[in-house]
């Protein structure tokens, strides 16, 4: 037998915090390949950490928006003042 007969697999970084979190979770699921008992649950947990990643967005989205807002009323009570003088 030599290297031809040999294969090779590739770990994944997945794979590994799979065996750090839980050896016996990954021997299931990439040992043995089997699928997880939990898959309502797995679901719903992508579920709600989409939905914070939406709310996560639309907070940096306003929060750039009130910057922008404060430059424009820096800039127009400056024009203010200036037009007052």
């Amino acid at each position: 037998m030599g290297h031809d007969d040999q294969r090779l697999e590739t770990v994944t970084a997945s794979e590994i915090a799979n065996f750090v979190f839980c050896p016996e979770s990954w021997r299931l699921r990439d040992g043995l390949q089997l699928p997880p008992g939990n898959r309502p649950a797995l679901a719903a947990g992508t579920r709600h950490h989409e939905a914070k990643a939406t709310a996560e967005r639309v907070a940096g989205g306003s929060i750039s928006l009130g910057r922008v807002l404060i430059v424009i009323a820096v800039i127009l009570a400056v024009a203010l003042w200036l037009l007052t003088r």
